[in-house]
């Protein structure tokens, strides 16, 4: 794990926000449609920034935006062009870890830049993180931002365009109410992701150490043995038990099955809005954060942005 993650120039209104596909693809009865992906752009552009999409984005290839090479290239043309400044998925689904190999760590850390997504997005995450030692941020994609309400998108864009520490996270009124797991405080470097994922690249060059930082964990699963399964993968290879704190997202890692992470005796807090729920705060990956979880908050203590 880095001692201290490079945090990328912070975006101003007026600057270019390039839009990639490292995963599921945009097509109509997708997850995420050209439909959808007009709004966010339309959304993007009342807030102040140019977007455009990368060449590859919008490429089909059943469960994939186009081929690995293309979608590997899209990576690594938005963060060489001096003329982008940040860099947002338009969606997950399946496939970013499919191309982290042919990924260019050096050029993401000669050239950091605000990179947004969560979900399949978490392989690039972790690995920007341990590879390219960059902050990033576990934010709204496309169909959040595209949203009437604002919500996502404000909160995005207060950490990627504010100077100062985040500070507390708050639930929106109408989101879930946070959970107390398991009483107590921590702090440390805020990372983690989606829980398939975080299994998934078990074993690869692509995963960061874990030792005394705030893991913050989400997931969306058919079945509740699946989601089982991976919690216990990652206690087995220490993942857990490396943690200083856990903090769950609202979604389907429901809080009425936490007979893997209570007995870890860590402070723990579940019902976050972020991940695969309603709403989708921004958070950012790499910076020092603490956990309080008798009172179930988490409050972002380093500025995420240069």
């Amino acid at each position: 794990m880095p001692r201290s993650a490079i945090k990328p120039p912070r975006l101003a209104r007026g600057q270019t926000i390039g839009l990639v596909s490292p995963a599921g693809p945009t097509a109509a009865g997708a997850a995420t449609t050209p439909e959808t992906l007009e709004k966010a752009r339309a959304r993007l552009g009342e807030a102040g920034f140019r977007t455009i999409v990368a060449p590859h984005a919008l490429e089909t290839r059943g469960y994939l935006a186009g081929t690995d090479a293309g979608r590997a290239a899209d990576l690594r043309t938005m963060f060489a062009d001096p003329d982008v400044h940040a860099v947002m998925c338009i969606r997950g689904g399946y496939g970013a870890m499919r191309v982290l190999a042919a990924l260019d760590y050096d050029l993401v850390r000669r050239h950091p830049k605000v990179f947004i997504g969560y979900s399949d997005i978490t392989a690039l995450h972790l690995a920007f993180y341990h590879r390219a030692g960059i902050v990033t941020f576990h934010g709204p994609m496309a169909h959040a931002v595209a949203q009437a309400d604002g919500h996502d998108l404000a909160h995005l864009l207060r950490a990627v365009t504010g100077a100062a520490p985040l500070g507390p996270l708050a639930n929106p009124p109408g989101g879930p109410t946070v959970e107390t797991l398991v009483p107590g405080a921590a702090e440390g470097v805020l990372i983690g992701g989606n829980v398939a994922l975080l299994a998934s690249l078990l074993g690869t060059p692509y995963l960061p150490g874990f030792g005394g930082a705030l893991l913050f964990l989400e997931d969306i699963v058919d079945h509740p043995y699946q989601l089982d399964r991976n919690l216990v993968q990652l206690r087995l290879a220490g993942v857990l038990d490396a943690a200083a704190g856990i903090v769950i997202g609202e979604g389907r890692l429901r809080a009425e099955r936490p007979d893997v992470i209570v007995p870890l005796g860590k402070p723990a807090i579940y019902g976050l809005a972020f991940g695969h729920g309603t709403y989708h705060l921004t958070l950012p990956t790499g910076v020092r954060a603490r956990l309080d979880a008798t009172r179930g908050a988490l409050s972002i203590e380093e500025a995420a942005v240069a």
